[in-house]
């Protein structure tokens, strides 16, 4: 579906800028931390902090909104490789679509730290565990920190995918009833992860569930756009979805974020169906198509990264425009890279691996015999029938 390939380039971008444009010039404290360097007086040197602040204030936060916009397209597009095939193709698919990019990745965000923990004269700041922790997307399960902390979206999507599998699995996935009560059972685990003394692992799974709610919007657009519900069911079933989102956003684990996805939840709602709606008449741009084949190693290597080459070039030269042009174009270029010689290969290698275990699949199921088949004749059919 071209509508939904083509709001992941725009949406990335959105989410660069407000980390490169904004969250380093006005929260410092936070991207240094992030960034492993001591903070540096930035000040305010451009206006698009200002704006950012602004839509903030307002309770718009464009960077929660085109997160929200990622969700929503998973849920819309995961189903179609769930239909494809058999439960282990689609597992078989997802890990080469998630893993040997991360791994990239997180390679890249390690060599820059080692590189700048060498030059600042600090010690490397994760060990092996950390490490292990991230590239199985287990950190906060484990007690562990994100190197990466924009990761922590992609351990919604893995929750996701396992519930999804599994409704999917029985062909539930297709139910109204089935989705409705996802909905209300993970809002129940996002309530009890903020009433309920959890441990680590529990504590996790019920904050990550809030966003899984918000997910299931985009599979009830697919099953909207499939013809197995009509639009009026369907309506009705994304308000009540949308509903378990908020209750579990405000009230649940999720709580300390609540201001900053409660309203970019129900816009990215908005903004996503007026796409869909305008879906057969978005023009095909190939920038937009290069943007959307980046977006996954994008999103990974531009925040760490972003806040270390931010630093180095506005203490060098001490311009906001130098400084994020050299960020934004290493991002870029970074990402590109990865998508070439990583994304793009493995992907591809996954797609062919999970064609070829669905194939085996089929051939092994046995065929009908004719003995099996019990021929009747045929019952009348009477005139009030």
């Amino acid at each position: 579906m071209w509508f939904a390939h083509a709001i992941r380039g725009p949406a990335c971008l959105i989410v660069v800028s407000v980390h490169l444009g904004h969250l380093f010039w006005t929260e410092q404290p936070t991207a240094a931390a992030i960034g492993h360097f001591p903070a540096v007086a930035v000040g305010d040197p451009a206006p698009w902090p200002g704006l950012y602040s602004t839509l903030t204030g307002a309770q718009i936060n464009i960077g929660s909104m085109a997160l929200c916009l990622f969700f929503l397209v998973s849920g819309f597009v995961v189903p179609y490789a769930l239909e494809r095939g058999t439960l282990g193709s689609f597992f078989v698919r997802r890990f080469f679509r998630l893993y040997p990019t991360l791994w990239a990745c997180l390679l890249l965000n390690l060599g820059a730290l080692a590189l700048q923990a060498r030059l600042l004269g600090d010690a490397f700041p994760f060990g092996p565990k950390d490490v292990a922790g991230n590239a199985f997307l287990l950190s906060p399960y484990l007690r562990m920190p994100w190197i990466e902390p924009v990761l922590w979206s992609l351990a919604v999507e893995e929750l996701f995918y396992v519930l999804a599998a599994l409704a999917a699995w029985r062909n539930l996935l297709a139910r109204r009833s089935v989705v409705l009560g996802l909905a209300v059972g993970l809002t129940a685990a996002s309530l009890a992860g903020a009433h309920v003394e959890l441990g680590g692992v529990l504590f996790w799974l019920a904050f990550n569930s809030t966003f899984v709610v918000l997910v299931l919007l985009g599979v009830v657009f697919h099953q909207i756009h499939r013809g197995r519900w009509g639009k009026a069911d369907g309506a009705g079933i994304l308000l009540a979805v949308l509903a378990c989102f908020e209750v579990s956003l405000y009230w649940g684990a999720t709580e300390g974020v609540a201001n900053a996805y409660g309203v970019a939840g129900a816009a990215a709602l908005g903004v996503f169906a007026a796409l869909y709606w305008a879906r057969d008449r978005l023009p095909e741009w190939r920038v937009l198509e290069w943007l959307g084949d980046i977006t996954y190693p994008l999103y990974m290597v531009h925040a760490l990264n972003g806040y270390i080459i931010l630093r180095v070039v506005w203490l060098a030269t001490g311009s906001y425009y130098l400084a994020i042009a050299a960020a934004f174009s290493a991002a870029l270029a970074m990402a590109a890279l990865v998508h070439h010689f990583v994304d793009r290969p493995t992907n591809d290698f996954g797609r062919r691996l999970a064609k070829r275990m669905r194939t085996r699949a089929a051939a092994a199921r046995p065929l009908p015999s004719p003995l099996d088949t019990v021929v009747t004749a045929p019952t009348p059919v009477g005139p009030a029938e």
